[in-house]
């Protein structure tokens, strides 16, 4: 798979603004969006999918809108893992354009090299050069 590069928006447009962060991924322009478990269940009814009641919802992506969602409550540390986990939704979505979804190990493994270093980049960003905790 041919590495291609993550193009971060301009400066003004990297910083969150009202919790919201742009990037682009592929020349795709994607958005990183904070908000409430109530409006996560109200995107998820939005895009008819399956609302657990009482369940918690730490993150959503959705190709469709190309946007990432994250709860807003969440501690950094599950924030960044939550990203991270939603990254790979948006990075699958973008570069992998064939439907079978049965994936062996030599395709997760390949995913995950080719992919590192574009996600990273997107939460080092997100998190102001901070993601690993410091």
């Amino acid at each position: 798979m041919e590495h291609i590069d993550v193009f971060i928006m301009k400066e003004k447009e990297k910083r969150m603004t009202k919790g919201n962060f742009k990037f682009k991924i592929n020349n795709k322009k994607w958005e990183i969006k904070e908000i409430s478990q109530n409006e996560m269940r109200e995107q998820l009814k939005q895009h008819n999918d399956r609302v657990e009641e009482f369940g918690k919802y730490y993150g959503l992506t959705y190709a469709d809108t190309q946007t990432i969602y994250l709860d807003k409550d969440l501690c950094l540390d599950r924030k960044r893992t939550t990203l991270l986990h939603e990254l790979g939704h948006c990075y699958i979505t973008t570069y992998i354009t064939h439907l079978d979804q049965n994936y062996s190990e030599e395709d997760v493994v390949d995913i995950i090299a080719n992919s590192h270093d574009i996600i990273r980049e997107v939460v080092d960003k997100y998190f102001g050069g901070k993601s690993n905790g410091e």
